[in-house]
């Protein structure tokens, strides 16, 4: 156990990594398709690489209805409402903001483990999520005007990290632990968004107006590939080594990548406090890792 543990987080790693080149590629998304259709081909491309992946290892086997229960609740607490309301933010506040209000996922994930999953309290698991939400606080405290965002953008990037939070500690955790492999996941993950999304279409429509271009669908299947695919296979894999309450404050170092690839993609310019705020993600990083 003691040697997989690392492995495990070089795993976490890389899926903050991933996921981070999705929530960054959701900021120009968000302004060429709109949250709905962007979602909807994210998950048909992610749902069609995991068929391929499964079939190809011969790993996609029924793992009891109650492991699929459990990740058609994360689904669509993560992939349908979460990133919904993510989409929505990005639309209401800058890109800084809204995502490091939403990258307090991992204190949610780690309180969400504790609290349902029963997973015992790790000290530096804690410091380390509360470390991340401090770095979230210092890299939106911006002087430009540009930096003001509206109480309802930052509300909605805030109940998109919550929602983030629990559902990769908690449903999606459960089901791992019920022998559930990462490509059956994937594929009931990718399933059951699509279902969700579509049921939820005709009420999301009232309030979001088609938007679409060549361009925004490109930027959607980066998104699929990186974030809906390969975030998610390295994260179960992850979860399958260690408990979520040590792997969850890593989930924070997505604010990392998504601070770097804003900087070099976006051309974003950061600010000092911006700075600070990757550094303490660093120290949490740094500190659960060094803390197991």
């Amino acid at each position: 156990m003691r040697g997989e543990i690392p492995l495990a987080f070089l795993l976490a790693v890389a899926a903050a990594a991933s996921w981070g080149v999705a929530m960054t590629v959701a900021k120009p998304g968000a302004r060429h398709l709109d949250p709905v259709t962007f979602l909807l081909a994210r998950w048909v491309l992610a749902l069609i690489l995991a068929l391929l992946v499964a079939g190809i290892g011969g790993s996609l086997v029924f793992p009891g209805w109650d492991a699929i229960c459990f990740v058609v609740l994360g689904s669509f607490m993560n992939a349908v409402v979460g990133w919904t309301l993510y989409l929505l933010a990005m639309e209401r506040a800058p890109g800084y903001r809204v995502t490091a209000l939403a990258s307090t996922a991992p204190l949610w994930g780690v309180l969400a483990a504790i609290l349902f999953v029963g997973e015992p309290l790790h000290w530096a698991a804690l410091v380390a999520a509360l470390l991340v939400v401090v770095g979230a606080y210092f890299l939106v405290r911006e002087n430009s005007p540009e930096a003001e965002s509206g109480l309802a953008g930052a509300t909605l990037a805030i109940a998109a990290g919550i929602l983030w939070g629990v559902s990769e500690s908690v449903p999606m955790n459960l089901a791992t632990q019920r022998g559930m492999a990462p490509e059956t996941s994937i594929v009931v993950f990718a399933l059951s968004s699509i279902v969700g999304i579509m049921l939820l279409m005709p009420l999301l429509r009232r309030r979001i107006p088609r938007r679409r271009s060549r361009r925004g669908f490109w930027l959607a299947a980066l998104s699929a590939v990186t974030g809906a695919f390969l975030g998610w296979f390295l994260w179960l894999n992850g979860l399958k080594l260690a408990p979520a309450s040590l792997l969850a404050p890593v989930r924070g170092s997505t604010l990392l990548f998504t601070f770097l690839f804003s900087v070099v993609f976006l051309r974003e310019r950061p600010s000092r406090w911006a700075i600070i705020g990757v550094g303490l993600v660093f120290g949490g990083v740094l500190l659960v890792s060094l803390g197991t």
